[in-house]
Parts: structure tokens; C-alpha cells; sequence
């Protein structure tokens, strides 16, 4: 053993005997914040019984009752104090368990002065302190953590409430490490030469998506920590890690603002059901919560909206037709629908439009549908008092004549029932708001639709400022947020994946309806596989000031599957890409001469994929191409992925490339890439370059004749 060999023996050895140490740390803060948590349980509940033996309920005067609210104020402000101090050993006891699994995957030696020792920084997926001011592990969000990422030794910095802090990073460590194991470990200083990263590139895929925490890379982590600006956007070819981004992104804010951003305050717009269970764990492997994850169409109900389908095919020149219509738009009675409560009317077209016409010099708007609320709020009080006086006289004169009113329960008899039991401010013509209160109870239903303007026909009076018959789902909803201010001022994040499926019109309802939120997309504009979608620059139109990145690095695919779908790229965008995969197993490319021998070809591609580790996706074209080949292969078929289905954990399965986008696997095998399925258009070429790029090791490209002329032609 030569003299480098046993000093790399040595250090081995040293880092094995500090993560045995680290580790056996983390096990004994485990037991003891579980003997503490369980403790705490049994001193709260053995209080409470105390609480509850002692206490004495008197209310017999002002005194004896004030004293006992004073003993429910300390019992209240007891169990509190024990809450806090259980969630806080709790949510701790959480991030052990975490880092027990693998206490770090990297070290960073900084000095911060010429005349002091260096120090060192272990970096794991979360931070815990042996006390309050000696870091065991330091999380991978903290402000000094950026010193690892910035893969830059010597002289970096690190920001600190917008300070820079001035460092010399004399080492830069990763480990590759399990519980209290070490497997190896590796000192450098370029992203791209790191063999951890090539290790987690290597390893198969799964249904789920893995964190990248120990392998983010300089301009990934130029995103996931950039500052809060209003508009983030990310530009990114296929496989540079986008969404990991994102959701290292959503992480970072939640740790940055955890005093202040609960999950419900940021939403996470999905294009498809497939992907948002593709990536539901990754948040929680880090310890966040998802954020709330959605669809568009989860979206339309939300805005409680009709659903008009998948796609929306609404322009943005037909919504600024909308905004500027309003300006002079005057409502008609036939705009309007009746308020309704429990089958009688409350509110009829004719008394709403009435209520209107005194208001003709206010724009239609926002100002206008509130001051109309209000005025029908006391409209319909006004008017209910009176129906409950007729139903009364109605109801006295059928007693008095012998009749038999009507059931209890029902429209009169009701009514009569509700003003004999009336509180006394009811006899006089005074409201009072016992009075109020009762009224707005019995009624609820119809004050809800007020105070929501469901009296208002969302739908005619689009279709009369369009001239058609029918709304998409963003108009309807852009006209509803212009006419009542409908929207959500509680969220503060929107994070859009795939932002290049949405059209222009989409992402104004979206800006409008989260009008306090600031936004982060991402996407491809060359994964753009509908017609009529934004183009990138017109999101930059839409949102004013951007601040954006680009990300030209894919770590997903080999050279060889890199190189054809990054062929179907224009040339500028191509010759700025690069892959940092080994080289691997050269792309299948088949043209069957007939359908025997494309069978034939197929079957075997798909018995060998089921012979290999991992996911392997059968891509077809459309649902139209999917539906033929699982009629060609019969029982030999694999299982095919559709809307709100979850990706098998291993094997081969069919599927469409709208439920692709975000996705990647071991293997792809392109079942029908001929002309008729890619002729060569931009849409097509989108598509194609979709389909390839999913695939990580292994690519198989099929056609039933000729292959299309998009894999032979580059992209000029």
C-alpha cells in the first residue's frame, strides 16, 4: 500500500468514527426526546384529573363567576403551554428520525479569519443542535449550507438577511453514507464531475420521485434560492431537473418563512393527476407539508365554476373584449336569477333589476356588485318580515274558519310558526339584532346567495358580451372575478409546472384570481403539445417584470438519447445543451416492412423491458394509436396509465404523452413514431422531443413503415 492509499485509509477511517459518533448522538436524542414527549403526556393528563377534581363551577354571583373564569383562563393557559412543548420535542423527534436514515451527505470546511482555525459544517436534509449553540448537523437551506452549493473552493460567500459573509472554503466533502455506514466518500469542486451525482443518476427510477437535496447544482440552486421577487421564471430543456427545482424551491421558502407561510398558503398547479402522485413525496421526505396540489380543473371547482372540459380553448383578445366591455355594459333583467330559499322566492329578476336601476351612474364592476349586494341584503330583510306578517294573518284566518292549515315544516305554516316564536323586538317595527340575527339564520340560504352573487348570470352575460352561446371555464371565471372581485388574498405562493400547456387566457385568470400571490413557473417551450398555448414570451408580456433562468443541463438521459431529442431543438438552443451522463446504451430505431414484423418487433421489445429493473413506458402517440396497439398485442399487452391513475413501482405499462410531462423512466419504447403520427410540424416535432427525452437509459424507436422524417432531419 503506497503512501496515498493509506493516507485516503486514513481519512476513511476518521469519517467512519465521526458518523458512528454522529449517529449514536442522534439515537440518544431520539430516546430522549421520546422519554420527554411521553413524559409531558403524562404530567398534562395527570393535570387535567388535578383540574378537574379542584375545579369548582359557581356562578351563583359577578364575583364567584368571575373567579371561575380566571380558573379556566390558568387551566386553558396549562394545557397550552404543554402543547407547545410537545409539538416542539415532536416536530424535533421528527427530524432525527430523518437524519437517523443518513445523518448528512456533505462537509464544508470554512474559515472565516486568517487567525482562526478552520471550521467544520456537516450538511444533512434537516439541522439539529446537540444545545442551543452547537450545530450536530446544519440543514441544507441554511444561509451557510450555500457555501456547498456554490461549488466554488477558495474564496465564496455566503448572504445572511441580505449581508454577504466573506468565507474561505478550504474543503468541499460528499458521502456517500447509510444510517451509520460509510460507502465512500469525495472531495470536489466541479458539479459536473461529482460521482455521487453520477451515482443518483444511475440508480433506476421509481413511481415516485426522489429529493435531490445532496445533488443540487449551481444553477439549480441559483433558483431554489433566489430572492422573493414577484415573478419567477424557469426555462428549462427536458431533464434539467425543473420540478425537483420547484419542489426544493417550496422547501426552501417554507424553512426561510417558518414562523409566517403555513401549506395552505401556497398552491402547486400540476398539469395531470398521473404526476402530482408522482411527486407527493418529496416534500414530505424532506419534512414539509405539500403545499395544495392541483390541476386546472381542480382549480375551476375551487372558483366553483362549470367545467367545460380538459382544454380551454379561450383567447386572451376575447377576455380583454370582456374587461372592456364592462365600462359601459347595462345589466338587463334577464342578467340576473331569482334568490331562492327552501323552493320560495326571496328575490325575483324584476326586484334585483330594480334595486339596479338606481345606481346607473356606477360603472359595472366590482364597486357596483357590492353596493347591489348590500342594497339586496336589506331588500330581502324587508321583504321576509313581510311574507312572515302575511303568512301569520293567512295562518289566523284559516284557524279562525276551521281549516286545516298547512303542515308544520312547510312554506306557511313555517313562516307562522318562526313570527309566533319571534324574539319581543320582533312586535315592534324596530330590526334589533336578536331580530337580524333570527331573520339571516331561518334564511341563510338566501343571504349566502346575496353575499356570493349568485343572483347574477355569470353565463348569459358573457355570451351577450361575446355574441355566442357558451363560455370556456376562464372566461367565465375572469368575468366573475371583474363584475364581484372573486379571487383568494390568502395564498402567497402560485408555483406552476408545465407552464408552457397553459394558454395566455388561463394564466390571466390565474394572475387575477391570486391577485396577492407572487408566482414561480416552469417549464419547456419546446414540451408546448397543444395548439394555442403561451409562448414564453408572452408570459413575459402578461407578468411585467420577470426575473428568469434558464437551465441547459440535462441530468436525466445518456449522451446518445440526449443527442436526438435535443436534434429536435433550433440550432442556437442545441449547441448550448449538454448532458452529464456516462455514456450508455446506443437508441433502437426499427422500420417494420409489416404488421407481422412490427408485432414481432414490438412483443420483443416490451419482454425484454419486463426483464430489466425499473419503469419502462410504452409512449404512444394518442389515445386513438394506444387503443390500437393494446387490440394488436391482446393478452400480451402491458397495463395502461390513464387520468388519476398512479405509475406502477416497476415493470412496463402504456401511455399517452399528455400525462409524460414531468415524468421520467428507465426505458421509453416509441410504438408508433411513422409520419402520420409525427409529421414533420412544429406540434409534432414538440411532441416527439417529448416522448424521447422521458427516457433515461434505454430508448426504442418503432414504426409500422417508414420512420418519421423528424429524426432524420435536425431542426435548422
Amino acid at each position: 500500500m503506497n503512501e496515498q492509499e493509506k493516507l485516503q485509509e486514513k481519512i476513511f477511517e476518521e469519517e467512519q468514527a465521526h458518523l458512528t459518533q454522529t449517529h449514536g448522538k442522534l439515537s440518544a436524542m431520539k430516546e430522549e426526546l421520546e422519554e420527554r414527549i411521553n413524559a409531558i403526556s403524562e404530567k398534562a393528563a395527570k393535570e387535567k384529573q388535578d383540574i378537574r377534581s379542584n375545579l369548582s363551577l359557581n356562578f351563583d354571583s359577578d364575583t364567584d363567576s368571575m373567579e371561575t373564569y380566571i380558573e379556566f383562563e390558568a387551566m386553558s393557559h396549562s394545557i397550552t403551554q404543554y402543547n407547545i412543548e410537545q409539538d416542539a420535542a415532536t416536530e424535533k423527534l421528527g427530524r432525527v428520525k430523518r437524519l437517523l436514515k443518513a445523518p448528512y451527505f456533505a462537509r464544508v470546511k470554512l474559515q472565516f479569519d486568517p487567525t482562526e482555525e478552520p471550521e467544520d459544517y456537516y450538511i444533512g436534509s434537516a439541522g439539529v443542535s446537540e444545545n442551543a449553540y452547537e450545530h450536530l448537523v446544519i440543514d441544507w437551506r441554511s444561509p451557510i449550507a450555500e457555501t456547498y452549493y456554490n461549488q466554488e473552493n477558495g474564496k465564496t460567500f455566503y448572504t445572511v438577511n441580505g449581508n454577504r459573509v466573506d468565507v474561505d472554503l478550504q474543503l468541499r466533502r460528499q458521502y456517500n453514507l447509510e444510517e451509520d455506514r460509510l460507502f465512500s466518500f469525495f472531495d470536489t469542486q466541479v458539479a459536473i464531475e461529482d460521482p455521487m451525482l453520477l451515482q443518483s443518476l444511475a440508480s433506476s427510477r421509481t413511481d415516485k420521485m426522489k429529493a435531490i437535496t445532496a445533488t443540487i447544482q449551481k444553477e439549480q440552486n441559483a433558483v431554489i434560492r433566489c430572492a422573493d421577487v414577484p415573478v419567477l421564471l424557469v426555462n428549462g430543456i427536458a431533464g434539467s431537473g425543473k420540478t425537483s427545482v420547484l419542489l426544493q424551491r417550496i422547501a426552501y421558502l417554507f424553512y426561510r418563512q417558518r414562523e409566517n407561510l403555513r401549506p395552505d398558503q401556497v398552491y402547486l398547479l400540476t398539469i395531470n393527476p398521473v404526476f402530482r402522485q408522482y411527486i407527493d413525496q418529496v416534500l414530505p421526505d424532506l419534512g414539509e407539508e405539500n403545499p395544495r396540489t392541483i390541476t386546472w380543473k381542480d382549480f375551476v371547482h375551487i372558483a366553483n365554476a362549470p367545467d367545460k372540459g380538459p382544454y380551454e380553448p379561450a383567447k386572451e383578445a376575447d377576455l380583454v373584449k370582456i374587461e372592456r366591455a364592462l365600462k359601459s355594459l347595462r345589466l338587463e333583467e334577464e342578467d340576473f336569477r331569482p334568490v331562492m330559499q327552501k323552493g320560495r322566492c326571496v328575490l325575483s329578476r324584476r326586484e334585483i333589476k330594480k334595486a339596479v336601476e338606481g345606481l346607473t351612474r356606477i360603472e359595472t364592476g366590482v364597486r357596483l356588485m357590492n353596493i347591489l349586494a348590500d342594497r339586496l341584503t336589506e331588500i330581502a330583510r324587508d321583504k321576509i318580515r313581510r311574507m312572515e306578517r302575511d303568512d301569520k294573518r293567512n295562518y289566523d284566518v284559516e284557524m279562525a274558519a276551521g281549516t286545516e292549515p298547512e303542515t308544520e315544516g312547510s312554506g306557511q305554516a313555517a313562516s307562522a310558526a318562526a313570527f309566533n316564536s319571534m324574539d319581543p323586538y320582533a312586535e315592534t317595527d324596530e330590526p334589533g339584532f336578536r331580530e337580524q340575527n333570527r331573520i339571516r339564520n331561518q334564511y341563510g340560504g338566501a343571504f349566502s346567495a346575496i353575499g356570493h352573487f349568485a343572483f347574477l348570470d355569470i353565463e348569459r352575460i358573457g355570451c351577450r358580451i361575446l355574441g355566442r352561446k357558451k363560455l370556456t371555464s376562464a372566461e367565465w371565471i375572469w368575468l366573475k372575478i371583474l363584475l364581484t372581485g372573486m379571487g383568494d388574498k390568502n395564498v402567497r405562493y402560485v408555483m406552476i409546472d408545465e407552464v408552457q400547456d397553459y394558454t395566455a387566457a388561463q394564466l390571466m385568470v390565474l394572475r387575477r384570481y391570486f391577485g396577492s400571490a407572487k408566482f414561480m413557473m416552469l417549464g419547456d417551450e419546446f414540451q408546448a403539445i397543444r395548439q394555442g398555448t403561451a409562448s414564453f414570451g408572452k408570459i413575459r408580456e402578461l407578468f411585467g417584470q420577470v426575473e428568469e433562468f434558464p437551465l441547459l443541463t440535462s441530468y436525466r438521459s445518456s449522451p446518445e438519447i440526449t443527442e436526438i431529442f435535443t436534434g429536435l431543438l433550433p440550432r442556437e438552443k442545441r449547441i448550448r445543451t449538454a448532458s452529464v451522463q456516462r455514456p450508455g446504451t446506443a437508441p433502437v430505431r426499427m422500420a417494420c416492412a409489416s404488421t407481422e414484423d412490427y408485432l414481432l418487433r414490438l412483443k420483443s421489445l416490451i419482454n425484454a423491458a419486463k426483464q430489466d429493473k425499473g419503469l419502462t413506458a410504452v409512449i404512444c402517440g394518442n389515445r386513438r394509436s394506444l387503443e390500437r396497439i393494446v387490440e394488436l398485442l391482446g393478452e400480451d399487452a402491458p397495463p395502461v396509465i390513464r387520468r388519476n391513475q398512479a405509475l406502477p413501482a416497476g415493470g412496463v405499462f402504456l401511455i399517452t404523452p399528455e400525462l409524460v410531462k414531468g415524468l421520467e423512466f428507465d426505458g421509453v419504447i416509441l410504438p408508433d413514431a411513422d409520419p402520420q403520427m409525427y409529421p414533420e410540424d412544429n406540434l409534432s416535432r414538440h411532441r416527439l422531443y417529448t416522448a424521447v427525452s422521458r427516457a433515461i437509459r434505454r430508448l426504442s424507436i418503432l414504426a409500422e413503415g417508414e420512420l418519421t422524417g423528424l429524426l432524420e432531419n435536425n431542426a435548422e
